[in-house]
């Protein structure tokens, strides 16, 4: 009778631990909700229709929110809802109707989504508070350098199959060796370029998945990366891949005015 007691503890501790490794697992690439305000530019790009998450952005001025070309590429205005000032996506939070759809002229979907970026213009103005804001963007060509910490936030998936996030999520990655990033793209035939730039945690799955893309990636307080496109999501060994937006600050200022 005692064997058979202690038998049944010990299944019962297995099937405890293995439980609570399974609920771990199925959190969101190892992220963590944001607080209201907390990232206060955060944008929901959503399906008009069905008011259903698709995608990611920033707002970068009154008027103007950034994202990824790949988020509205075949898309018309009147296709999207913009949702602002919200952590919970089951809650209210602002709207706007958009103008017009501005994306990188020279993207290119088919060369490793090359000039992944695109503006989005509003008909009326964001009001900064304590839940909106705006964005700060580096200057033309800045250097983010290898091994800096670096914050992605967004809505997306919980795991590679599961559903999306209805409550903000962030991760900190850091920032990649471009020529390692380079190699080992190169090994299932995708080039990077200059005007990207990779992240991810070496150690263990985190960052961003599908549903994120067009999201921030912060370094610096600053905005350096948009999502743009990886092997998998958040992966130890390939990076994910952002557009640089160092490299886009002139196209920005001529465009979102």
């Amino acid at each position: 009778m005692l064997f058979a007691a202690l038998f049944l503890l010990i299944v019962s501790i297995i099937t405890i631990s293995q439980s609570a490794v399974l609920q771990y697992d199925s959190q969101i690439i190892n992220g963590e909700d944001v607080a209201p305000g907390e990232i206060p530019y955060q944008v929901s790009l959503q399906n008009r229709k069905t008011s259903s998450h698709f995608c990611g952005g920033s707002i970068l001025n009154e008027y103007y929110v950034i994202t990824a070309a790949h988020c509205v590429k075949n898309r018309i205005p009147a296709d999207i809802t913009i949702v602002v000032g919200t952590v919970n996506l089951n809650r209210s939070g602002v709207s706007r109707i958009i103008r017009q759809i501005i994306s990188h002229e020279k993207y290119d979907p088919d060369n490793s989504w090359l000039n992944d970026i695109a503006l989005i213009q509003v008909f009326t103005p964001f009001k900064p508070s304590s839940y909106i804001g705006f964005v700060t963007l580096p200057k033309q060509d800045e250097i983010v350098q290898q091994g800096t910490a670096a914050r992605v936030s967004g809505f997306g998936r919980l795991s590679e199959d599961g559903p999306g996030s209805k409550i903000l999520q962030r991760a900190t990655i850091y920032i990649v060796d471009q020529e390692y990033c380079k190699n080992m793209y190169n090994k299932i035939l995708y080039n990077i370029y200059d005007s990207q730039i990779c992240a991810n945690n070496p150690n263990i799955s985190k960052g961003s998945c599908k549903g994120d893309s067009g999201g921030p990636l912060i370094a610096n307080e600053k905005l350096v990366g948009l999502v743009s496109w990886a092997k998998g999501c958040s992966l130890t060994d390939y990076p994910t891949v952002y557009t640089r937006i160092p490299s886009y600050i002139d196209w920005i200022e001529k465009n979102a005015v």
